[in-house]
């Protein structure tokens, strides 16, 4: 064989980056034109902190990251060092940093992730995160937020982090969860233009069973995303992973901000935990103590693992965009979801079980 025909062997960095079992997600991700992206809490809680299991590969693969925290703490709440940036009517979002002090700091992530940051990151400090209420939000609001901080930030692609999966909720099913923070979420931005992705990342599938939202149901979600085309592949977790490692050391960090007494997460107690092997609903793991009663939140592999969606599909999937989209305030959509509800009459499913194994015994 002539030696110029051989093909060049690509640097490692290059072969991980074709890896035939690398996520559809993460490819997307690294595409050198997609330059800075911008991490979003899909509806509440601690969505936004999940983000963090995907910073150091973003990071690595070279991307300028933008946080917004679309949870339920109220920046009207952070006094100091944090500039409004948004404001219309009562509605606001500021940009804090580790520098901004809470009346409330029993419950204030977006200053302790920015601490945390800025002790990872020293040479890029101060960090910061956008921080917005999700419960004062409406689909034309937050359009108009995102525009904004797309331009400002030349943002190339959306991810939105959902801890648990009612954001893959349809609206037909028996139990929803808090559906409409993320339903007001995805539907935004699949209504966004000239970006390169937008990506719903899910963490903690099985989480939201606390919630009232059948893991068949979410199972079912999947399934039918994929034969749509919208299921961008997933990646389990393990206790060695650094993102995980970096997730959980700032989830630690968070607590010791907030204190003894402070808010602790269910759904991030869930995902760690699953991550480091507890299983079943017997023994509760530390992370979760006070936080769940026995038997009262299942356990299990799956809760350890990312699942990617194209944003897009997912809302073309759900009857809730079209309820939500003209609302021009969260009581609004409050209202259209119901009446939505209330148009399906027998449509309506019935709580969706998983197959008991007796049951597939022949």
């Amino acid at each position: 064989m002539n030696i110029k025909s051989i093909p060049k062997t690509p640097l490692r960095s290059e072969l991980i980056n074709q890896s035939l079992y690398l996520p559809t997600f993460l490819k997307r991700l690294s595409d050198p034109a997609i330059r800075t992206v911008m991490l979003c809490g899909c509806g509440g809680g601690f969505d936004f902190v999940h983000s963090m299991i995907l910073y150091p590969e973003l990071k690595r693969l070279g991307k300028t990251i933008v946080i917004g925290s679309y949870s339920f703490g109220n920046p009207q709440y952070i006094k100091e060092n944090a500039e409004v940036i948004f404001q219309e009517g009562n509605v606001i979002a500021k940009r804090v940093r580790a520098s901004s002090i809470s009346i409330y700091p029993y419950y204030a992530p977006e200053i302790n992730v920015c601490s945390f940051l800025d002790r990872h990151y020293p040479d890029e400090a101060p960090h910061f995160v956008y921080a917005y209420h999700a419960r004062y939000f409406s689909v034309p609001l937050l359009t108009k937020l995102y525009q904004w901080l797309i331009q400002k930030h030349t943002v190339d692609a959306i991810v939105l982090v959902d801890g648990g999966s009612d954001s893959l909720m349809v609206g037909d099913e028996e139990g929803l969860g808090d559906p409409v923070e993320d339903a007001v979420s995805v539907t935004t931005v699949a209504l966004l233009d000239n970006l390169k992705a937008k990506i719903l990342i899910n963490a903690g599938l099985g989480t939201d069973r606390y919630n009232h939202v059948s893991d068949a149901a979410s199972l079912r979600a999947i399934a039918e995303l994929t034969a749509m085309g919208g299921y961008l592949g997933a990646i389990a977790l393990e206790p060695s992973n650094p993102g995980f490692q970096f997730y959980r050391d700032c989830i630690q960090h968070i607590y010791k901000g907030h204190g003894e007494e402070g808010f602790r997460s269910v759904l991030s107690g869930a995902i760690i935990s699953a991550t480091e092997g507890w299983f079943s609903w017997e023994k509760i793991p530390p992370l979760l103590e006070n936080q769940v009663r026995q038997n009262q939140l299942f356990l299990w592999p799956i809760m350890a693992m990312l699942w990617g969606f194209d944003v897009d599909t997912v809302a073309k999937r759900s009857l809730i965009p079209d309820w939500i989209r003209e609302q021009k305030t969260p009581e609004e959509c409050d209202a259209a979801l119901e009446a939505g509800r209330e148009t399906l009459g027998d449509n309506l499913r019935p709580v969706e079980n998983m197959p008991c194994h007796e049951d597939a015994r022949w």
